[in-house]
């Protein structure tokens, strides 16, 4: 059975994201996914710009326009920030790296080894899972009522999931075909695979999942926003705050 031949459930209700603790305690079973608003006071901005690192500041500086910078800033900034709250350090001392396919990762070190994390923003939105169980990934995306998710659908995925697509209504279609974009996103980050850029025909096939070793889950979340976690096959439906 794949994933991908199932129909999401439908999260366009969005459920409550209640604020997150100071110190969450993360069991080995548990996933923990956050959500942060990109769009902070400016004050906020400035005070996020302070804890990153010069990679991280080099990078926010390629970005074109200025509201795509503030919004770099903004979700590493909250990345570091959710992070030092499992760690118990201060969020500028936290030392990252990132893998060749730009996986992000603490500087190992004995009090947060097992600590695993992936971050994912679009539009003014960021969510950052965090795992000691495995290995975690999160894709989210902003749904946009002017692609033509059809055509994206016959380009990225597989020609079943295209046929499927295309069968249903516009709205419906829109969701599913963002639905199965974050769910191969999610598990090519939480397995650190390369996602192919094209599905369509002639092209390989849909990512392989082993679905006893990797659990899907769509995040409700508010509307114009769909999201996956994939996370190891023996955790615990996540659990959802948001970052005050």
């Amino acid at each position: 059975m794949n994933p991908f031949d199932v129909n999401p459930p439908d999260v366009s209700q969005p459920d409550r994201w209640p604020p997150g603790p100071a110190a969450p305690a993360l069991a080995e079973d548990e996933v923990h996914v956050w959500r942060a608003r990109l769009d902070p006071p400016e004050h906020a901005t400035r005070r996020y710009a302070e804890l990153l690192d010069p990679e991280e500041r080099t990078r926010a500086g390629r970005c074109r326009l200025p509201v795509e910078r503030a919004r770099f800033v903004a979700a590493h900034g909250a990345l570091r920030t959710v992070l030092a709250r499992y760690t118990g350090r201060p969020p500028a001392d936290l030392r990252l790296h990132r893998s060749a396919r730009g996986r992000p990762g603490l500087t190992p070190a004995p009090h947060h080894a097992a600590l695993d994390f992936n971050l994912s923003h679009s539009g003014d939105l960021a969510l950052i899972a965090v795992t000691r169980t495995g290995t975690v990934g999160v894709d989210l995306e902003e749904v946009r009522a002017d692609l033509d998710h059809r055509a994206m659908a016959a380009r990225f995925l597989g020609p079943a999931e295209a046929r499927l697509i295309a069968g249903l209504p516009p709205a419906a279609g829109r969701h599913a075909f963002y639905a199965r974009w974050t769910w191969r996103e999610a598990y090519a980050k939480a397995a650190d695979l390369p996602v192919p850029r094209r599905l369509g025909p002639g092209a390989p096939g849909p990512l392989p999942i082993t679905v006893d070793l990797w659990k899907l889950s769509n995040l409700p979340l508010d509307k114009g926003y769909c999201a996956t976690v994939a996370a190891s096959g023996s955790c615990a439906p996540p659990l959802r705050w948001t970052l005050t």
